[in-house]
């Protein structure tokens, strides 16, 4: 019995790395080997290709076959990787061969790590105010935020060098996230929905992808129903959907389909965003411009947890506001019980660390990590508890005021 051509064959990616030479140049050598693959590669960085082919259990390529359709075991992915390697002069990775025929002297172009100066993100999130000057201060870059009731959501914007929101994982209230970037010409979108970044669905415009039908002029259904089935990218639009309440499912996979500049104005609709998230990502608009936003500079983390905490306090929507509400009365009415508490937790901490420092023998590493992780818990927490009781004893002064005020014109 014939197998099933999903059940026999299993998809390998690998990494084309080929300076000076073009990706069509890669494409004719893999048709003239009858291999089926497929291309990708940015418009930017040419020489960086990214392959994927098939293989079955014993390494052998999908090749097509003389005289008939479908695709047969053809060569090794060994061999493979070292025939196109010493064809281009180039790094050739396929799955877990690899064959380096780079000249010594070979400088490969720098690629940009976390951003270019011209970059521009889109942050779609229910992520807290509260969080996002801790964020600003944690990623060292400035972040504007605004706030849109319409999709119950928060959209953060940067744009230039830098770390992106998520670049230290995602926190649960932070999540289902969308993230619309332009860089290099690059556009993409991609929807985070467990933290885990073999989960996300992700989409890019500027991607440009080849098939090789390994010399095939007309695929035939065979043929076509492999490649359709095996090495065609499936973006789950659902995912993307699901991450924007409101957004429009239909709309957003004829987005996906729609190519270049047009098909990011077109997902932008889709989900139902504001028109000028369609402008910062076109630089016409910086994101300090937005109407409404509000930029919160990285000014050191005091400053962060100042902030933060006003508008955790101030904002009745805040998750957990009831106990939040709680502390700021303990704090404030009796503030010898938190200083008493911290007193023994640093006390805990010392002597932990005091106990690491002083053992013969060596410092004992766990112990004083745990003592220091002690000690500056505590000295957050008391510099936090001094931040809530200020605020809340000038909300009160300033209740008073208005209070006195108003029986004044009254009288």
């Amino acid at each position: 019995m014939a197998q099933d051509a999903s059940q026999r064959w299993n998809r390998t990616e690998g990494v084309v790395i080929a300076p000076g030479t073009a990706p069509q140049e890669v494409a004719e050598r893999l048709d003239s080997e009858r291999v089926v693959a497929r291309l990708e590669w940015y418009p930017s960085t040419p020489h960086l290709l990214s392959i994927t082919l098939l293989a079955d259990a014993e390494a052998r390529v999908a090749v097509t076959p003389p005289s008939r359709g479908g695709v047969v075991p053809g060569m090794g992915v060994s061999e493979l990787a070292e025939s196109l390697a010493r064809a281009f002069g180039a790094s050739v990775t396929i799955g877990p061969a690899s064959f380096n025929a780079l000249p010594a002297d070979t400088e490969l172009p720098g690629l940009a790590r976390h951003g270019t100066p011209t970059a521009r993100t889109v942050i779609v999130s229910p992520i807290s105010a509260y969080m996002v000057p801790l964020q600003a201060t944690l990623l060292e870059r400035p972040l504007a935020v605004a706030t849109v009731p319409e999709i119950d959501r928060r959209i953060v914007l940067h744009s230039g060098e830098g770390l992106s929101l998520g670049m230290f994982g995602w926190d649960e209230e932070s999540l289902p996230a969308l993230v619309l970037t332009v860089d290099e010409g690059d556009m993409t979108v991609r929807a985070v929905t467990t933290g885990e970044s073999e989960d996300d669905a992700v989409f890019s415009w500027g991607m440009t992808s080849q098939y090789v039908w390994g010399g095939v002029a007309e695929p035939g259904p065979a043929l076509s129903a492999v490649v359709d089935g095996l090495l065609t990218d499936v973006t789950d639009a659902s995912a993307i959907t699901a991450a924007v309440p409101g957004a429009d499912a239909e709309a957003v996979a004829k987005a996906l389909a729609t190519p270049g500049a047009a098909g990011l104005t077109a997902m932008i609709k889709a989900l139902g965003l504001p028109g000028w998230v369609d402008s910062v990502l076109s630089g016409a608009l910086a994101p300090v411009e937005v109407p409404g936003v509000v930029v919160h500079e990285p000014r050191g983390l005091a400053n962060a947890v100042t902030r933060s905490v006003g508008l955790m306090v101030s904002d009745p929507g805040t998750p957990g506001q009831a106990i939040r509400q709680a502390y700021v009365e303990t704090v404030t009415e009796k503030p010898w019980t938190v200083r008493a508490a911290l007193v023994l937790e640093g006390g805990i901490g010392g002597a932990l660390l005091g106990a690491a420092l002083r053992r013969r023998g060596g410092i004992n590493k766990g112990v004083a990590a745990v003592g220091a992780m002690v000690l500056v818990d505590a000295v957050l927490q008391a510099s936090l508890a001094s931040v809530v009781r200020h605020r809340e004893l000038r909300r009160r002064a300033d209740e008073e005021t208005r209070l006195v005020e108003t029986e004044l014109v009254s009288d």
